[in-house]
């Protein structure tokens, strides 16, 4: 939202976009954060608020930083006694406000009159860009039941602005349908899998958070076990609106289960190191507790295929208490897992799906 610009033509604002929808704000009060306020703030008020030293904590270099955070907005539309406005007001500020309190009155238009509007137009004045305010454009989609059709009556089928010269894709890495519904793919992965690449944010370098080992894991490309289910590492929602889904922050909750909790594991995930502990895809659990043998069981998930191979989970073979054994002779104890050349064997079930047995819950022992 830190990028949008742009301001529909007069011809435009009386035709397709008003029938859109009701126009927000009030046109006779037209301040805005793009043409009056983030002007007025970056000589006012960025000397103190801005970078990651700010004053308190609060910066006003961007739009969404200026409102305050959700929790506690400092910016409420319509409200003359927001935060913002009594510490600039030149009849209460303190010592260190009063130099800037002559952005009082230009402020209060914006946050009072123009409802905190994002940029001066007669379309989207007031809330529109604003996740306080009710009239937040996600409120609005969530209105529709995550249906995008009202925004593609102005902003074009692919969102990228069509006559209004507006594209929702400056923020969004949108994939909508031309009758304007959503798949989970319409935010992120592809028509073949909702796993990234793309991530929310259009990455597709594996060595970024959102992106990573999806793939390794949820289609398999490592070819070492069955694909391993999106569940087993997120709450998978029922439905694009569903609770904990659209309305959790970024980055995903990963809350590991299923598989990775196999054999008495204790998973976990460290979202500061991007590193997983305890899981049992990668050799924690009970029946490889006593390994010493293993090379590593902490992987980073953007480490790219340097983080699983054979050995990193368990010894060739596991020590101490393994048979004697020399690999890639593990077939013969194993023949269900490994074949003769020591390549882990994946295989098809009757219904396409690829199987394992290796990193499946059970020891396979067979002969």
């Amino acid at each position: 939202m830190h990028k949008i610009e742009g301001v529909l033509a007069a011809a435009l604002a009386t035709a397709a976009c008003s029938d859109a929808r009701q126009q927000q704000g009030d046109p006779a009060h037209p301040v805005s954060w793009v043409q009056d306020i983030a002007p007025l703030y970056a000589s006012q008020c960025n000397s103190c608020h801005s970078g990651p030293g700010a004053q308190a904590g609060y910066r006003t270099t961007s739009y969404l930083e200026a409102l305050g955070p959700t929790s506690a907005p400092v910016a409420v539309p319509g409200e003359s006694s927001s935060t913002l406005l009594n510490v600039i007001d030149p009849a209460k500020a303190d010592a260190v406000h009063q130099p800037v309190s002559s952005a009082f009155n230009q402020s209060r238009a914006w946050v009072v009159d123009g409802r905190v509007s994002y940029s001066s137009t007669s379309i989207h004045e007031g809330g529109i860009l604003n996740p306080n305010d009710p009239e937040f454009h996600m409120n609005l989609v969530r209105a529709q039941n995550w249906n995008f059709s009202l925004c593609q009556g102005c902003h074009g089928a692919d969102l990228t602005g069509a006559q209004t010269g507006v594209s929702c894709q400056t923020c969004h890495v949108l994939q909508i349908a031309a009758d304007g519904s959503t798949t989970c793919s319409s935010c992120h992965g592809s028509a073949q899998t909702p796993a990234p690449p793309r991530d929310v944010s259009g990455d597709t370098d594996p060595s970024t958070a959102g992106v990573g080992a999806h793939q390794a894991h949820v289609v398999g490309k490592t070819f070492i076990s069955a694909p391993v289910p999106c569940g087993t590492c997120h709450q998978v929602p029922a439905q694009v609106g569903s609770a904990g889904h659209l309305d959790n922050l970024l980055p995903a909750e990963v809350n590991l289960s299923g598989p990775a909790a196999a054999d008495s594991a204790t998973p976990g995930f460290d979202p500061n190191t991007l590193s997983c502990s305890g899981v049992y895809c990668h050799g924690n659990g009970a029946d490889l507790a006593n390994d010493t043998k293993f090379q590593l069981r902490t992987p980073v998930w953007t480490g790219g295929t340097s983080q699983a191979f054979c050995g990193s989970c368990h010894g060739l073979p596991p020590s101490p208490g393994h048979p004697s054994a020399t690999f890639p002779n593990c077939s013969g104890c194993h023949p269900r897992t490994v074949n003769a050349q020591g390549g882990i064997i994946t295989s098809t079930d009757a219904n396409g799906a690829r199987t394992s047995f290796h990193i499946n819950g059970v020891v396979d022992v067979g002969r």
